[in-house]
């Protein structure tokens, strides 16, 4: 099934790619093969790259407990000037320093709103609709709104979670984004991708899957199949990222594309992204 793998300048064949990250790791576990394989190919410079950081305001660091439920002014400086560095470095990285663009939307991450930790091996609060309380409800009707201005973009690919496992932040993402998608189509002049978001797809449960690959069908999405390189996006993690990764992040990597490599019969490495047929 070699020959579902697709040339990486195929995948997304959009000029201008907009990653919407839900948090401020989020570039590398969705795109970091991608943008990876592109340089290998020394086609980096033919697209265009900005990035759209959702949920800005952080109280999260790895390992510190109660001070993820802390969500003062002082902790927010604290998390948010943390992850915003180790961010910027990561991507510096990946793309070249100032050869992005970086927006930050300023929303409330989860643990700021006082959500509650699912019980995963990951650090996360697990929610869909039926858990919106009256701020994830003003959040999505913001994220509809942004959405429904981004779909007219020309020659624009736009890229949102595909939202394994539920986190409840990139879950908001996820449906404001495939909302607009249905609203807009016909007249959408950019195209909306959902990709597979690491670690969650590598340590997800049968359930978890079974609810990602049903998202798949009811709306269509068509899936890509490209060459990745999880061992450099898991090298960059450990580089970059201090305050937030641990061993789960490597094992929920190689998870996912030891999976992804045996199901297409492939001798490397592969991942998914999906396309909404608009």
């Amino acid at each position: 099934m070699t020959d579902t793998v697709l040339r990486i300048e195929d995948v997304i064949p959009e000029s201008n790619i907009v990653i919407v990250s839900p948090h401020y790791d989020d570039v590398l576990f969705f795109l970091g093969g991608y943008i990876q394989e592109l340089k290998e190919r020394g086609l980096l410079n033919t697209k265009r790259f900005r990035v759209i950081n959702v949920f800005s305001r952080s109280n999260y660091l790895a390992h510190t407990g109660s001070g993820n439920f802390d969500a003062s002014l002082e902790r927010i400086k604290l998390a948010t000037g943390k992850r915003l560095i180790e961010d910027l470095d990561c991507i510096d990285e990946l793309l070249g320093p100032c050869n992005y663009g970086y927006e930050l939307l300023g929303e409330r991450e989860c643990f700021t709103r006082g959500k509650a930790m699912a019980s995963s091996e990951m650090e996360f609060p697990h929610g869909m609709f039926e858990h919106f309380d009256e701020r994830d409800d003003e959040i999505f009707d913001r994220m509809l709104a942004r959405c429904r201005e981004w779909a007219m973009q020309p020659d624009t690919a736009y890229v949102f979670p595909i939202a394994f496992k539920e986190h409840i932040d990139h879950f908001i993402v996820r449906e404001a984004a495939v909302r607009t998608a249905a609203e807009t189509r016909g007249e959408a002049r950019a195209a909306f991708y959902f990709q597979e978001d690491k670690p969650y797809g590598g340590i997800a449960t049968p359930e978890e899957m079974a609810r990602t690959d049903a998202f798949v069908r009811e709306h269509e999405l068509e899936c890509r199949v490209y060459r990745h390189h999880p061992e450099k996006v898991i090298e960059l993690a450990f580089k970059h990222y201090i305050s937030q990764v641990d061993d789960v992040y490597r094992i929920g990597v190689r998870n996912r594309a030891d999976v992804l490599s045996k199901q297409y019969g492939t001798p490397h490495a592969v991942d998914q992204i999906y396309r909404y047929r608009g």
